[in-house]
C-alpha cells in the first residue's frame, strides 16, 4: 500500500511540474506579446510576466515541499511495513551461529516482488555478458597448462612465509572441519555400505560427540541419515537433536546425496534436494537447517548448483575437485575464494561465497597444508591399532605427548601457514576425513586427544599468532567473514564453470560424461515419469479426489519413486562409475520406481476422470520394462478400450501422437490439441466403424517391402527427401544417412551429413613429470588420436511416409549393430533422430560416436548445456590442450552458430559431446574398456547392453544483430527450448478397458507463456512416523509449485508454435488452479523458509527459478 501510495506522489509531482512548465512557456513566449508594437506596453507586460512568473514559483516551490514531506511520509511507512515483513519472515527463520544468513533469507523473500514486464529480446545482449573479475572461458587463454613438478607440492610451488612477519599480522584462525565422506553407492550398494560402515559412522558420531565436549562433525548425505534414524531408539534421537541445535553436528547440503555436476539435470538436482530438506524439516530442530553447500567428490563443477543452492537460501559453498592447472593459477592471485555469480547476473542475487580446496584431494594426507607427507603423519587413524596402512610417503604419524608435542606442533602449524598464503585472509580451513572415516571408536578417541594437545600447545605460543579447533563448516565461514570485515577485503567476483576436470597430467575425466549410457537415459525417463506422477497425484489431491488409505498408499509409492531417482543422482550414480553389481542395483530401484510411478499416474488418473457411479476399468501405461536392463517395449491398445493423453507440460501442446493397435503391425498416429497438465480420453475404434478415413503411409526400401498395412512404393532415384511444413530433410541415396535440413522460407540447406565414428585407448606411456600412466575408464577418456570413420557397409534402409509422420529406418554398421530412426512430425521444425547401438560382443577398447558435420561456420566455439539450465560458451584450442579436454557434458543439449545459422541439438540424455572442428557437433554414444583407470573403481567398463538415445535436430536461421566476441553464454531459442522439454516430457500414455471415462480433465486452467516451466508440482509430505515395523509417510494438504523461466535467443527466424501465451510471466494462481486451490505464498526453492504472506499471482523473471507453497 506504501509504494502503491508514493507512486501516486510521484506521477502527481510530474503532472503538475509538467503543467507548470507549459504556463510559463506559454507566459514568456506568447506570440501575441511579440506582436505588439507599443514598446511601454510591451515592458509592462514582461513586468507582469515575471510577477506572475514568481508568484508560480512561489506556488510551484510550496507545492514541491508539500510533495516532499508526503513523499518522506510515505517513505517512512513503506520502512515500516518492510520491518513489519521482516519480523515476519524472521519469525520462521532460525537464529544462525556465528554469523549465518538471516539477512540473505530477508534479502531473496523482499526481492520476490512482481516486477513489470518488459521485453525479454533485448535481454539477451545483457546476461550474456558476465558482471565479474574472473571469467573461466577468459581465464584459459592465460593458464600455462605445463605441468611441472613443483616440489613437495607438486602440482604447484614452494610455498613459504615470513616467520617475522606473522606475528604483527591477523591473528591466524585454523577451524579443523571433522567429516565423514559416505557415497550411497561405488564399490558397494547403498545398503551394503549402511551395514558395513555408514551405520557405524552415525553410531560413532551419536556416542562420542556428547562426549568430547570440543569435537564437531559434519555430514553431507541425507538419505543414509534418515535410513539410521529408522532405527534409532528415542533418547538417542533427541541426543542427536541436541547436537544439532548447539552446532556441534552440521547437515551440510541437506541433500539425499551429494549429487553428480555434469551429467544431472536441473529437474533430478532440484528433486533430490527437496527430498533431503523436506525430511530434515520434518524431522530435525530448526537449528538443523542447511545453510552451507559442501561438494568435494563431483568430478567437476557446475555453476547451476549453487544457483539451485542460492534459490534454496545457502549462499556459501566449499567445492573440490577443479582442473589442477586452474587451482594454481587462482592460488597464484590468493583466488581461491570467491564469490561465484550466474554469468547472468548483474544484480548480485545468485551470489554464492565459494571456498575452493588448493590441493590433490579431500583426504587428510592433501588438506592440512602443501606437503601431504608432512600432512599424512597427522592422520591419527593410521597410528598402529587403527587398522589402516602407514602413510605411503613412508613416515608414520605419532601419538602426541609431552616430550613431542612441540616439534610435532610446529609441523603442523608450518603446514598452516604455508596454506594460509594462498588465500586473502588469515581464516584457514581444514578438513580432516576421508572417505567412510569415524567408523571405529580407535579414530574417534584418536583425532580427537592428539588434535587437542596440537590445539592446546599452538594456541600457547605468542609468536606463531595462532588460533586452531574443531569446528564446522558454518564456523569456518563465520571467521572468514569476520577476517575479510575487520581487514576490509574484499573477495573477487568469479562466473563459468570448472570443467572438464583434470586430477593430474592429461587425465581428463571425460569418459563419465558417457559411460553406463543405458542408464544414464533410464534416468531421465524416470525424471520424466515422477514428475508426471508428482502433477497427477498433486492435482487429484487438489480437486478433493480420494484421501483415504489409497491416496495414502499412492503416496508411499511416490515417496519411494522420489528416493529411488535421488540416489541415482549421486555422483557415483547417474555417472555410471560403479562397480557392475552396484549399477544393477540401481537400475533395480529405478525399474521397481517406475512400476511405482505409473501405479500412481494410473490411480490418480482415475480418480480426476472416473463418472459417478461407474466401475473403474484396469488402467495401465502404454509403455512397459521386463528388466532394469531391457529396453522399454510398447503395449498394445485393444479396439473398443480408451486412450488417455496426459500432456505434463505447462503449455497447450499440439502434436502428433502415436499408438501401438492390437492385431495391427502398425500404430495409430493422430494429431492432437490438449490443454496443460491434461487429460483428455479418446476412443480406439476399428477401421470399418471410423467415420474418419485414415490415410496409410507409404513404405520403399532399398529391399522392396511387401505389406497389407501399407502401400508399397520404390526409393527415388536420388537422395530421399522428407518434408513437412516446416523444414525440408534430405538423405543420402546410398546410406541414407541424413545430408542436410532446409527450413521453410529459407533458399539454401545446410549441410547437415551424420556419420559415426570410433576411438580406441593409447597405451601406457610417461607423462612429462615422470609420473605413471593410465588408460581409459569409467572416469578417464584417454583416446588412441583422432577419431577413425565407422565404415557404413552395406547399410539398408527404408523409408515410411505418412500424412502426419515419416520415418527412415537405418540399418547401419553391424560392428556395432547400429539401428537409427529419423523422423518428421508434422508441424515439428526439427528431425528427431534415435540410435540404438550394442557393442555387448566387442572384446577390445573402443568408443563409439554419432557426428554432424555441418557447413555452419562456427569458427572455433561450441555452446553446450550445463544441467539443462543455461548454455556456456566452449573454445577449440586444441593446440594447446588434448582432444580429451574438449569434450564436454551434455546433460541436454549444445549448439554451433554463424552469424546467419544455428545448429541445435537437443538430448534426451546425459552424454559427452565436442565440437573438434567447425560447425561440427560429435556426441558420444558408448564406451567399452576393458581395463581400470586408476581411479578407485578396480574394473572396466564391459556391462555394456543394448542402450537407445533420442536427439533433435534444429537447424534456425539467425536475423538480427550477431553474438559479440565478449559473450560468454548462449540462449536457445524458442522453439529450441521447446522442443527440449518436449523431448523430456513426451505424452503420457495410457490404456484403459474402461470405453466410459469422463472425456476430459483440464489441470491447468489457463496457459502459461512458453518461456515458463512448470518444474515440478509435488506435494509435500507430513513427517513419516517411525513408531511402527514400517514408516508410513502421509500426504499434506499443500504443494510445491516450482517454475523456472529460462531466457531466450530472439534472433531465430523459425517461428513459435501458435498456442504460446504472452510471455509476461505472471499469472493469478486463482486462474490457474481454479477453486480447488485455498491460497499461495512465496518459499525458497525446498520450502525451508515461506513468507507468512498470501500472494494472489505468480511472477517469474528470466533465468529465474521460483517457487510457491499451494494450500488446498
Amino acid at each position: 500500500m506504501a509504494r502503491s501510495t508514493r507512486n501516486v506522489y510521484l506521477l502527481l509531482f510530474i503532472a503538475i511540474f509538467i503543467i507548470m512548465s507549459l504556463i510559463l512557456y506559454s507566459s514568456i513566449d506568447s506570440p501575441s506579446s511579440m506582436r505588439r508594437a507599443d514598446k511601454n506596453a510591451e515592458v509592462l507586460r514582461l513586468q507582469q510576466k515575471m510577477s506572475s512568473l514568481e508568484e508560480n514559483l512561489r506556488r510551484n516551490g510550496e507545492e514541491m515541499d508539500r510533495l516532499r514531506k508526503e513523499l518522506r511520509e510515505s517513505e517512512r511507512l513503506r520502512k515500516e511495513l518492510e520491518k513489519k515483513e521482516i519480523g515476519e519472515i524472521f519469525a520462521q527463520v532460525p537464529e544462525p551461529r556465528g554469523g549465518g544468513n538471516k539477512a540473505e533469507v530477508v534479502r531473496r523473500f523482499l526481492s520476490k516482488t512482481t516486477k513489470p514486464a518488459r521485453d525479454v529480446c533485448p535481454m539477451r545482449k545483457e546476461m550474456s555478458v558476465p558482471n565479474s573479475e574472473i571469467q573461466m572461458f577468459d581465464m584459459y587463454n592465460l593458464i600455462d597448462f605445463a605441468n611441472t613438478d613443483g616440489g613437495v607440492w607438486k602440482q604447484g610451488w614452494e610455498v613459504k612465509y615470513d616467520a617475522e612477519a606473522v606475528k604483527t599480522e591477523p591473528q591466524l584462525e585454523v577451524i579443523v572441519v571433522p567429516h565423514s565422506h559416505c557415497d550411497p553407492g561405488w564399490l558397494r550398494t547403498f545398503e551394503e555400505y549402511f551395514d558395513a560402515q555408514t551405520k557405524l559412522i552415525l553410531d560413532g558420531m551419536a556416542t562420542h560427540l556428547p562426549q568430547q565436549d570440543q569435537m564437531s562433525f559434519i555430514y553431507a548425505e541425507v538419505s543414509f541419515f534418515e535410513l539410521w534414524w529408522r532405527g534409532l531408539d528415542e533418547p538417542t534421537r533427541e541426543k542427536v537433536k541436541g547436537l544439532l541445535s548447539s552446532g556441534r553436528l552440521e547437515l551440510v547440503t541437506g541433500g539425499w546425496v551429494m549429487a553428480d555436476e555434469a551429467n544431472t539435470h536441473y529437474n533430478a538436482i532440484i528433486a533430490e534436494l527437496m527430498e533431503g530438506h523436506e525430511w530434515i524439516k520434518n524431522h530435525l530442530p530448526k537449528e538443523a537447517l542447511p545453510r552451507v553447500h559442501w561438494s568435494i567428490d563431483p568430478f567437476g563443477i557446475s555453476p547451476t548448483v549453487p544457483y539451485i543452492m542460492s534459490a534454496a537460501n545457502i549462499t556459501r559453498a566449499a567445492i573440490q575437485r577443479v582442473h589442477y592447472s586452474v587451482k594454481k593459477e587462482l592460488a597464484k592471485q590468493r583466488n581461491l575464494e570467491f564469490v561465484w555469480r550466474q554469468m547472468w547476473d548483474s544484480s548480485k542475487a545468485t551470489d554464492v561465497r565459494t571456498h575452493m580446496f588448493p590441493f590433490y584431494s579431500y583426504d587428510i594426507p592433501h588438506t592440512c597444508g602443501p606437503d601431504p607427507k608432512v600432512c599424512c603423519q597427522f592422520d591419527f587413524r593410521r597410528l598402529s591399532g587403527g587398522g589402516f596402512a602407514g602413510c605411503p610417503w613412508g613416515i608414520a604419524p605419532q601419538l602426541i605427548n609431552e616430550d613431542n608435542v612441540a616439534t610435532r606442533a610446529a609441523l603442523i602449524y608450518d603446514q598452516y601457514r604455508k596454506k594460509a598464503q594462498l588465500y586473502k585472509t588469515n581464516a584457514v580451513l581444514i578438513p580432516l576425513g576421508d572417505d567412510f572415516r569415524y567408523d571405529t571408536t580407535f579414530e574417534w578417541k584418536q583425532q580427537y586427544e592428539n588434535f587437542q594437545k596440537l590445539f592446546a600447545y599452538m594456541n600457547g605460543q605468542k609468536e606463531w599468532n595462532v588460533k586452531a579447533r574443531f569446528g564446522t563448516l558454518s564456523d569456518y565461514f563465520s571467521v572468514l567473514e569476520k577476517h575479510t570485515v575487520e581487514q576490509k577485503i574484499d573477495l573477487p567476483v568469479l562466473s563459468g564453470d570448472f570443467f572438464t576436470y583434470a586430477d593430474r597430467d592429461d587425465h581428463y575425466w571425460s569418459g563419465y560424461f558417457t559411460s553406463r549410457p543405458f542408464y544414464k537415459q533410464l534416468d531421465r525417463v524416470l525424471q520424466h515419469y515422477l514428475r508426471s506422477a508428482e502433477i497427477v497425484f498433486s492435482l487429484s489431491h487438489m480437486s478433493g479426489g480420494d484421501s483415504g488409505p489409497a491416496s495414502e498408499e499412492s503416496f508411499e509409492r511416490l515417496v519411494r519413486a522420489r528416493r529411488a531417482l535421488a540416489l541415482f543422482q549421486h555422483h557415483d550414480g547417474v555417472t555410471g562409475t560403479g562397480k557392475d553389481h552396484v549399477v544393477k542395483d540401481y537400475g533395480q530401484k529405478m525399474l521397481d520406481a517406475l512400476r511405482d510411478c505409473e501405479e500412481v499416474i494410473t490411480v490418480a488418473t482415475e480418480v480426476l476422470l472416473q463418472k459417478k457411479g461407474s466401475a473403474a476399468g484396469q488402467l495401465q501405461l502404454d509403455e512397459s520394462r521386463s528388466a532394469h536392463d531391457a529396453l522399454p517395449e510398447r503395449r498394445a491398445a485393444e479396439v473398443g478400450s480408451s486412450l488417455i493423453l496426459f500432456n505434463a507440460l505447462s503449455t497447450v501442446r499440439h502434436e502428433v501422437a502415436c499408438v501401438r493397435v492390437a492385431d495391427a503391425k502398425a500404430r495409430l498416429c493422430f494429431d492432437t490439441s490438449i490443454a496443460p497438465l491434461s487429460l483428455q480420453t479418446y476412443s480406439v475404434v476399428s477401421e470399418a466403424s471410423s467415420t474418419d478415413d485414415g490415410e496409410r503411409a507409404t513404405v520403399a526400401g532399398t529391399a522392396r517391402v511387401e505389406s497389407n498395412d501399407f502401400k508399397s512404393a520404390s526409393l527415388p532415384s536420388g537422395n530421399v527427401v522428407l518434408k513437412n511444413d516446416r523444414i525440408t530433410a534430405e538423405f543420402d541415396a546410398g546410406t541414407g544417412m541424413l545430408e542436410s535440413v532446409t527450413p521453410v522460407g529459407a533458399s539454401t540447406a545446410t549441410k547437415t551429413h551424420m556419420k559415426f565414428v570410433k576411438y580406441g585407448a593409447r597405451g601406457h606411456k610417461r607423462m612429462n613429470n615422470g609420473g605413471g600412466d593410465d588408460l581409459s575408464g569409467a572416469y578417464l577418456f584417454l583416446p588412441d588420436g583422432d577419431a577413425k570413420d565407422v565404415p557404413s557397409g552395406d547399410s539398408h534402409y527404408v523409408v515410411v511416409q505418412g500424412p502426419l509422420v515419416s520415418r527412415v529406418y537405418v540399418q547401419g554398421p553391424q560392428e556395432f549393430r547400429l539401428l537409427t530412426t529419423y523422423s518428421l512430425d508434422a508441424g515439428a521444425p526439427y528431425v528427431e533422430i534415435t540410435n540404438e547401438i550394442d557393442i555387448t560382443e566387442r572384446m577390445q577398447n573402443v568408443e563409439v560416436a554419432m557426428k554432424i558435420e555441418s557447413s555452419v561456420d562456427s569458427a572455433d566455439s561450441i555452446y553446450t548445456d550445463l544441467n539443462g539450465m543455461q548454455m556456456i560458451r566452449r573454445r577449440r584450442q586444441l593446440d594447446r590442450l588434448p582432444l580429451q579436454a574438449h569434450y564436454y557434458p551434455m546433460p541436454g543439449a549444445a549448439f554451433v552458430e554463424s552469424a546467419e545459422e544455428r545448429l541445435s541439438l537437443m538430448g534426451a540424455q546425459a552424454l559427452g559431446v565436442a565440437s573438434l572442428k567447425p560447425g561440427e557437433l560429435e556426441v558420444m554414444l558408448e564406451r567399452r574398456l576393458l581395463q581400470d583407470d586408476g581411479r578407485g573403481l578396480q574394473q572396466g567398463v564391459m556391462d555394456n547392453l543394448r542402450t537407445v538415445s533420442h536427439f533433435r535436430l534444429m537447424v534456425e536461421r539467425m536475423g538480427g544483430e550477431r553474438s559479440a566476441e565478449d559473450e560468454r553464454m548462449g540462449f536457445l531459442s524458442l522453439p529450441a527450448t521447446s522442443a527440449s522439454r518436449s523431448l523430456h516430457y513426451p505424452w503420457v500414455k495410457i490404456l484403459s478397458e474402461d470405453s466410459d471415462l469422463s472425456p476430459s480433465f483440464i489441470g491447468l486452467q489457463a496457459p502459461l507463456p512458453c518461456d515458463t516451466h512448470i518444474v515440478t508440482l509435488r506435494t509435500i509430505a507430513e513427517p513419516t512416523k517411525y513408531g511402527s515395523a514400517r514408516p508410513t509417510t502421509a500426504p499434506s494438504s499443500s504443494a510445491a509449485l516450482v517454475l523456472y523461466r529460462p531466457l531466450v535467443d530472439c534472433r531465430s527466424t523459425t517461428p513459435a508454435a501458435d498456442e504460446c501465451a504472452d510471455s509476461k510471466g505472471e499469472d493469478s494462481f486463482s486462474v490457474l488452479f481454479g477453486a480447488g486451490l485455498k491460497s499461495a505464498s512465496t518459499a525458497t526453492l525446498t520450502m525451508l523458509y515461506e513468507s507468512k504472506g498470501t500472494t494472489e499471482r505468480l511472477a517469474v523473471e528470466p533465468q529465474q527459478l521460483m517457487a510457491y507453497k499451494l494450500r488446498f
